[in-house]
């Protein structure tokens, strides 16, 4: 399973850069999220998600404001 490219899309409205573990199936396995002025390359801008609540935080967002999110992936 490859790392594909791609937009993750919180709850609240806010874009990220994003890479997504896809499986055949097309189910997100796992997702690495970007700070807007990284690009996704190697680990450089990863925000690492340790804890719901800690990931939210790192973005300076509630849980509630960007949980459920959409995904979008690149060609």
């Amino acid at each position: 399973m490859p790392w594909k490219k791609g937009k993750i899309r919180f709850d609240d409205g806010s874009t990220y850069p994003a890479e997504l573990l896809v499986n055949s199936d097309g189910a997100v396995w796992n997702a690495r999220v970007f700070k807007n002025d990284a690009t996704p390359q190697g680990d450089d801008g990863v925000i690492e998600e340790i804890d719901i609540e800690k990931f939210a935080h790192s973005l300076n967002k509630s849980v509630e404001d960007i949980y459920p999110y959409t995904y979008e992936l690149e060609d």
